[in-house]
Order: C-alpha cells, then structure tokens, then sequence
C-alpha cells in the first residue's frame, strides 16, 4: 500500500528508514513539540521500529503510521499517519519531518493524503489532533487540511495544547 503526491511517496515504514528516524528522534528543535528527543538507546529503539515495520498493518485504523520519503532524493524526510490517542478520545492524525524538509509544504501534501487515505479507505468518521499553539506550520496544516478548531486540552510537558477535529458525515 502506497499513497503517491506530487513530491511524496508515502509508505509503510521499513527497517531501512531506521536511521533516518534515529536522527529525526534525536533532533531537539524537530521534536520540540512532539515529545521531544527519544530516552532510548539506539539498540532499544531500533528493536522498537523493527516490530513495527513487522507489525505494520495500513488498514489498521488505530495504528497507521506511514513513511514518508522525498520522491527526487528517495530519503525517508518524516512520517504521517493514525494513531488512537486515549488523550483525544479518538483517531489522532500526527506527523513529524526532518528539520531539513521543512518549508516546502511536505507537511501539508503528506496530511492532507493521509486524511483522505483515512476517509475514504478507512472510513474514519473523526479525526482528531493536538497542537501546541507556538506550533505555527502545524497549526496551518490542520486548518488547511479542513480540521476545525475543538478547544483546548491539557498535554504532558507541553501545557495546554489547541484540539482539532474533523467529522465526516
């Protein structure tokens, strides 16, 4: 299963894209607003990414998360895709990019296929998100992409966070 963009290619994650990852994970201002950099070490998140390339499943509504790489240079630049987040109460779309690929609108062409991926494959009738409101781009994704602002909510290490969703009828 492959989505294709103009510029992306978006697919399950592999055991290749590892490294990519690992340095993505390790960045302090790419993680900023996503958790920050990862606790573990390079052998336990690596074993980590290993079960989940094994276990990937695209029509896993809950659990979907893809890869996404740059068509012209073939590089895995970030990730975007589903996952169930108990916090939201539902079907939270997320994505995260090398600081390196930020600024050519790879966010907005990686969310927006995502969300129509999730819409009319996997018939998701609500998606939601969490922004940190100094999360500028982010903010502009989800507007763009037709996700509605929904209050606010309080968010571990990030106080209180902007809540967007989208319902499809």
């Amino acid at each position: 299963m492959h989505i294709e963009t103009r510029f992306l290619l978006i697919r399950p994650p592999d055991i290749e894209d590892f490294v990519e990852y690992w340095k993505m994970n390790n960045d302090q201002e790419a993680k900023k607003y996503t958790g920050g950099v990862i606790a573990l070490s390079y052998d336990e998140a690596l074993a980590i990414h290993t079960k989940v390339c094994n276990e990937f499943d695209a029509n896993n509504k809950e659990n979907c998360v893809f890869s996404v790489v740059e068509k012209k240079s073939s590089r895995l630049i970030g990730y975007c895709g589903f996952k169930y987040c108990k916090q939201l109460c539902g079907t939270e779309i997320s994505y995260g990019f090398a600081r390196d690929s930020w600024g050519r609108g790879y966010g907005y062409e990686a969310a927006k296929a995502v969300l129509d991926y999730g819409i009319e494959t996997l018939k998701l009738k609500e998606i939601v998100a969490a922004v940190n409101p100094q999360n500028v781009a982010s903010e502009i994704i989800l507007n763009k992409i037709g996700m509605k602002p929904d209050g606010q909510i309080l968010w571990k290490d990030q106080g209180m966070v902007n809540k967007y969703v989208i319902a499809v009828s």
